[in-house]
Formats: C-alpha cells, sequence, structure tokens
C-alpha cells in the first residue's frame, strides 16, 4: 500500500463505513426525493395557476368592456327607435296631411272649373264688360289662387313626405345595424364567459390541488426531520455499540478462520512501516500480498458488496460486507468482476491481481472489526 499516514488512512476510510446506511438513512434517501417531486409539481402548478390568474383578469377585463359596450349601444339603440318611431309618427301625420290637402285640391280644382265654365257663359250671354262677367272673372282669379296655394302646399307636404321617408329608411337600416352588433357583442360576450368560467374551474381545481401537494409536502417534510432525528439516534447509538465492541475486544470471528483472498508471500506487513531509502515512517491498515501462483482474488467470507470501483490510492478495489459488524478491502486489483449490492459467497472471484514491475500478481487486503482496521495475519489460515 502506499505510504499514508495513520491520519490520512482513516479519513479515506470514513466513506467506506457510510455506505453501508442504515434503513433509516435509505428511507430518508427515499422520502427526500419524493419531497422534491411534489416541490416540482407544486411549482409548476403554481406557474400554471399564475398564467391562469392573468388569463383570468384578461377575461374578466375583456367581459367588463363588452359589458360597456353592450350597455353604449343598447343606449344608441333605444334613442335610434325613439327617433325610429318619431319619424314613423311624422310620417304617418304628414300623409295623412297631404292626403287632405289632394282632396282639398281636388275639390278647389272642381270649384275653379265651375267658376271658369260660369264666367265663359256670362262673357257669352252679357258681354265681358257686363257686371256678371265682371263677378264671375273675380271669382274665377279667385278660385284659381285658391288652387295654385294648395297645389303650392300639396308640393311642400310630398317633399316632406318624401324626406321622411328616406329618413325613416336610414334609421331602419341604422337600427338594423345597430342591432346585429349587440347581436354579434352578446355573442362574443357569452364565448368569452365560457372560456372565463372554464378557466376559473380550473384554477379551483388547480388550487385544490396545491394545498393537497402543499399538505403532503408539509407531512413529507415532518416525516424526514422525524427520520433524521431517528437517523442521528440511531447513528449514535450503533456507534456506541461499535465503541463497546471495540472496547472489549470482541472478535466477530475466529482466529485463523479465512482463507487467503490469494495464495502468495506477504510484501508488507499491517502497522507501522520505515522506508530507509526515505527516511520516513507510514502507517499500512492492511497487507500487500504478492503471488507467483495466480491472480484471482477470491472472497474470504460470505457477504455483501459495498463497492467496486476507482478509490484513491487504494486503485481498482472492491469492499465486502460480513454479516454489518466487519469488513474486508480488497485492493490493487487490475480489474473487478463484481458490482455494488452483489450477494458473494465464500470464495467467489472478486478480480484480478495487478501485475507488478517484475511480472509478479500483487494485492492489497485489509480486514476492519466494527469500522477500525485489524492485522489479517491472526485471522488467515496458516
Amino acid at each position: 500500500m502506499s505510504k499514508f499516514t495513520t491520519l490520512s488512512v482513516s479519513l479515506i476510510f470514513v466513506p467506506l463505513v457510510l455506505w453501508a446506511a442504515s434503513p433509516t438513512t435509505k428511507e430518508i434517501k427515499f422520502k427526500t426525493r419524493d419531497l422534491e417531486k411534489v416541490q416540482e409539481e407544486l411549482n409548476r402548478k403554481k406557474e400554471e395557476n399564475q398564467k391562469l390568474k392573468r388569463e383570468t383578469e384578461g377575461l374578466s377585463a375583456k367581459v367588463k368592456e363588452q359589458e360597456v359596450k353592450i350597455k353604449n349601444i343598447e343606449q344608441t339603440l333605444l334613442y335610434t327607435q325613439r327617433k325610429t318611431s318619431e319619424i314613423s309618427q311624422n310620417l304617418a301625420s304628414t300623409k295623412n296631411h297631404r292626403d287632405q290637402t289632394v282632396s282639398v285640391l281636388s275639390q278647389k280644382t272642381q270649384m275653379y272649373s265651375k267658376s271658369l265654365q260660369t264666367y265663359y257663359v256670362a262673357s257669352l250671354l252679357y258681354g265681358p264688360q257686363d257686371m256678371n262677367s265682371f263677378i264671375g272673372r273675380q271669382v274665377v282669379q279667385s278660385r284659381a289662387k285658391e288652387v295654385r296655394s294648395v297645389k303650392e302646399n300639396s308640393t311642400e307636404i310630398t317633399q316632406k313626405m318624401e324626406e321622411l321617408i328616406e329618413t325613416h329608411k336610414a334609421l331602419r337600416s341604422e337600427l338594423d345595424r345597430q342591432q346585429s352588433g349587440l347581436s354579434e357583442v352578446k355573442s362574443g360576450i357569452e364565448s368569452t364567459e365560457k372560456m372565463l368560467s372554464k378557466k376559473m374551474t380550473r384554477q379551483d381545481i388547480l388550487e385544490a390541488e396545491m394545498r393537497d401537494l402543499e399538505k403532503t409536502a408539509q407531512e413529507l417534510a415532518s416525516l424526514i426531520d422525524v427520520l433524521r432525528t431517528r437517523s442521528k439516534e440511531e447513528a449514535a447509538s450503533e456507534q456506541q455499540a461499535r465503541l463497546q465492541k471495540q472496547t472489549s475486544g470482541h472478535s466477530p470471528i475466529l482466529p485463523r478462520s479465512l482463507p487467503w483472498p490469494i495464495q502468495g508471500k506477504v510484501i508488507t506487513k499491517f502497522g507501522r512501516q520505515d522506508n530507509p531509502k526515505t527516511g520516513t515512517t507510514y502507517i499500512s491498515n492492511g497487507i500487500n500480498i504478492s503471488s507467483n501462483e495466480g491472480s484471482m482474488v477470491s472472497a474470504v467470507a460470505d457477504g455483501k458488496v459495498l463497492y467496486a470501483g476507482q478509490f484513491m490510492s487504494y486503485g481498482s478495489m472492491a469492499v465486502l460486507e460480513h454479516a454489518g459488524d466487519w469488513y474486508t478491502v480488497y485492493g490493487h486489483l487490475s480489474k473487478w468482476d463484481v458490482e455494488k449490492g452483489q450477494e458473494m459467497k465464500k470464495g467467489d472471484p472478486i478480480g484480478q491481481a495487478r501485475t507488478t514491475s517484475k511480472g509478479d500478481k500483487e494485492t492489497y487486503f485489509e480486514i476492519r472489526f466494527y469500522g477500525k482496521p485489524v492485522d489479517p495475519m491472526p485471522w488467515l489460515s496458516q
């Protein structure tokens, strides 16, 4: 193993202990993941709700604008209707007046014709200078003047009636246009109100869903707090139990009960090591084994793979957990043939030992009782 101080080696191994997560820690992880999903869904619904809020505000404003427009059109329409009614009455009155004038004109014309005839007869019988002729001429002139006056009056009334007819037509056309516009605006406001109702209903549903999600998030957060407290208590209890086992000197396995991970010669022992070339001292938490008999590294006991991969100065390595009380570490591998979570049996292959510059096969082996490294030699078979 490379030259590490006692402090550096112990710090490096902290993650290896954490790999064996307790059920409470796993539950915290799952619940935290659930909480994140709930928060994501809640945020998505909040965004949708804000969008709906803006849309409903816009639609409400549009409805108010359309209501004002309808009110204005209705007022204008009412004015036009009253004006049309007035023109209709005026037109009827004017028509009646014209009919009366036409009747008077007819009477006046007949009287004029009779007077003119009387005047001609008198002129023939008595001569133009006779008194009777003179009177007849005066009557004819008076009748003619009356006829002209009635005709002029009739013409004025007829012209006024024609103007009223044109005005009435224009008002009726305007009335139809206003009614059509009113119907169109009313149809538009109905459509807008339906859309507004749908969006408000969706908003109510969203707000109810958001309340449920917020409640769920609060419950999950409370549960996570409880689980974290429990996890701390379990961790403290586990640490206390581990310390008690370490201080008791109790071993989880029997001496000389483990096979060698690979057959060979120990070239680096456990504990303090002196380097005469550099004049330094370092601590080895395991042993290095050099082998000429093969390259396969095997599990020394039944267990579960906690880690398999590259790890700092250990190089390619695998860590196995055994019964929750002790661990074995297999380092300096050229490759590993296991994966995290894999169940292992005693003697199952773990990987290949690396090849040194001299062509020998070499691997690193470490045993930890309750998280503390121990010398592997007393526990390996002779």
